[in-house]
């Protein structure tokens, strides 16, 4: 199924008590959907709401949909977490690729991340200051990877990484490859299985990014 008829389909399906929106085919028929996002709270209280547009990428679901705020109400500017041409920040790079590697759908999509970005633009507009914030571009990236491994030891994370870019997974009773002393399957066997999806290349340069000073 080709990307539009599927995200179409999953528009079509899509029923969301905190999303009212409209589903939408352009005049080139490009489709998309739009509407008022509702932000609840931890009771389920509807506390704001943002104007959105989600657009489908050619590749979806290998690639995630581009979202936009269409109310002029956050800036378009990188330290907003908004792109230039106006699609918001939504994942990392390294993050979106293993997010479609596992499987994504329309609703996930809404649900798992778009709701929790509008949530910490709200948090912003409020406090001033991103409550979960990402920096940007390779920094961004570069901690991405540490959080995956839950250390600031850029120089570990760096080794690991070469590791994985090997493609030879240790036996499950080995000693871990980090050093720490624990069996494989007890350590980072989850992760090891997780990142060897990407290529020895991608592995390799992300090993350099995030052992370079940023």
């Amino acid at each position: 199924m080709n990307s539009r008829r599927l995200f179409i389909e999953e528009a079509k399906q899509l029923q969301l008590n905190f999303f009212d929106f409209s589903f939408v085919e352009d005049e080139a028929c490009n489709p998309y959907i739009e509407g008022r996002l509702h932000l609840p709270d931890e009771e389920g209280k509807f506390i704001d709401s943002y104007s959105i547009k989600i657009e489908v990428t050619d590749g979806y679901p290998n690639k995630l949909p581009l979202v936009y705020e269409t109310a002029q109400r956050i800036p378009i500017n990188i330290d907003w977490h908004v792109f230039p041409d106006g699609h918001c920040c939504i994942v990392t790079p390294p993050e979106e690729f293993l997010i479609c590697k596992k499987g994504i759908t329309l609703e996930k999509f809404i649900i798992k991340y778009v709701l929790p970005y509008f949530h910490n633009q709200l948090f912003r507009e409020l406090k001033g200051y991103f409550l979960n914030e990402r920096s940007h571009g390779n920094e961004g990236i570069r901690e991405f990877f540490l959080s995956k491994f839950n250390t600031q030891d850029s120089k570990k994370v760096s080794q690991w990484l070469l590791y994985i870019a090997k493609k030879k997974e240790p036996e499950r009773t080995a000693e871990c490859f980090c050093g720490s002393g624990k069996k494989y399957r007890k350590c980072h066997r989850n992760i090891f299985r997780e990142l060897s999806i990407f290529s020895i290349r991608e592995l390799v340069s992300y090993s350099i990014l995030v052992n370079k000073n940023l």
